[in-house]
């Protein structure tokens, strides 16, 4: 009973750090009616076992989840570049101790937006970075294409990418899919955030409210930019 409350308790942490880095032993001792004190054991056996970093001291602390991995790697695109072989080289490693359905679903996400960039972007470069924590994966696909957004609003006759944007957003709002990227939001949908930033332009859906926004982000040059965090399920330690 006891070691089932430790892990009940881990898990809170691992999943509320992040809203709460200065002050989650105490959110922790509301939630559970313990101590500050036996808060800040929990948080220790984190620490320990590398789940969590920690900054500052007695007050002053602060947790958040420990970057378990990072990587970084930019390709030439061709025709036969491979998502699959990409993945089986270069993300799998780091997602091999995961469970298959964590793995399967990263899977489905990277290999379409690696293959969306060779055969829809007109792009020369291709980039991709993965950070992995106890709770989430964080990819970032990145390419020198013409635009995702510009491309869009071509498709669509509309005058501009901000234009496109806000349409895509409408559609994905109502739940239609006679849209190109169609096939993008039901990957929004299915991540804990998603973004897309090109030609000036970002769309951004928040998974817990539901819904997208549209914003001017400031970039410049050509290409797209796509963010997805997925949910990871974490080993967590024992208490």
């Amino acid at each position: 009973m006891e070691r089932t409350r430790s892990r009940s308790i881990q898990g809170f942490i691992v999943d509320h750090v992040e809203g709460d880095p200065s002050c989650i032993a105490r959110r922790v001792a509301q939630a559970y009616g313990i101590s500050r004190q036996a808060a800040n054991r929990h948080l220790d056996v984190l620490v320990e076992a590398g789940v969590l970093d920690q900054t500052g001291h007695t007050r002053a602390r602060a947790y958040a989840l420990r970057r378990t991995s990072a990587i970084s790697r930019e390709f030439r695109v061709t025709p036969v570049l491979s998502a699959d072989r990409v993945w089986d080289e270069h993300v799998f490693p780091v997602l091999a101790g995961d469970r298959a359905v964590v793995r399967e679903t990263c899977r489905g996400v990277f290999k379409e937006l690696i293959d969306n960039v060779v055969e829809h972007a007109g792009a020369s470069w291709v980039s991709f970075q993965l950070a992995t924590t106890a709770r989430q994966i964080d990819l970032l696909v990145s390419d020198d294409g013409r635009g995702l957004l510009v491309a869009l609003a071509e498709k669509l006759r509309l005058s501009s990418p901000r234009d496109a944007a806000e349409e895509m957003v409408r559609r994905a709002t109502a739940r239609a899919m006679d849209v190109p990227t169609a096939r993008l939001v039901l990957i929004a949908r299915s991540a804990d955030g998603f973004s897309i930033s090109s030609s000036g332009v970002a769309c951004e859906f928040d998974a817990a409210q539901d819904s997208w926004t549209v914003r001017d982000d400031g970039s410049v040059g050509a290409g797209t930019t796509i963010a997805c965090r997925l949910k990871r399920v974490p080993s967590r330690p024992e208490g």
